[in-house]
């Protein structure tokens, strides 16, 4: 499939690769239980590393998928419940189709919580889809320096290559999504493209 067709649907993509389970609507999880905020950050760091490493080892589609949303639940959890409870009403009207309302609560916690890079994730979701894409890479940015294992953040820096018609970074971009998570969906399709599009062989 050309790349150039793939453009009107990035969007939505971008949604799905930066942690918004869908372009129309969310859902919800319980709030974690409460804890000593030291323990918790730790506890939460030990959990994503072994994540991260049995994620290269298992070959079940369904054991990866597990594991992805599992990270994805650790990212959205700041260990702070004032900062989590702004991250689910951005998050909520992000899904709910109102992107720009939850740009106060996104640039609340980026100011309030500059350490935690699931904030600067999704601001970058939202200035990607309100078509402000340098923003967008400047949140991204942040988001790995603070998580370089984020496959969120590259995916989404892959896409917005893409749409610059930079297909050859976007594809390098993606790649280093890909080594991190062997699951990514865009390996099905968009991964492929890219492939084809500047000549490279599959990895």
């Amino acid at each position: 499939m050309p790349i150039a067709s793939l453009i009107p649907r990035l969007a939505c993509v971008m949604l799905l690769s930066m942690g918004l389970p869908t372009c129309h609507g969310l859902a919800q999880s319980a709030s974690p239980p409460a804890a000593p905020a030291d323990d918790a950050a730790a506890i939460r760091v030990r959990h994503l590393d072994a994540l991260f490493a049995h994620l290269k080892t298992t070959t079940v589609e369904e054991e990866g998928d597990a594991m992805v949303a599992e990270i994805w639940k650790l990212w959205l959890q700041s260990g702070r419940p004032e900062m989590d409870a702004l991250m689910e009403q951005a998050v909520a009207l992000m899904g709910n189709g109102l992107p720009a309302p939850a740009m106060p609560f996104l640039d609340d916690i980026v100011a309030r919580a500059p350490e935690w890079a699931e904030g600067w994730n999704k601001r970058a979701t939202l200035f990607y889809v309100l078509g402000d894409h340098d923003r967008s890479l400047a949140d991204i940015d942040r988001a790995l320096a603070l998580e370089p294992r984020h496959f969120g953040a590259l995916a989404g820096l892959g896409l917005i290559r893409v749409a610059r018609g930079e297909n050859r970074a976007a594809l390098a971009a993606f790649r280093r999504a890909l080594a991190v998570n062997p699951f990514l969906k865009e390996r099905f399709g968009l991964i492929p493209a890219l492939e084809r599009e500047v000549g490279e062989k599959p990895l």
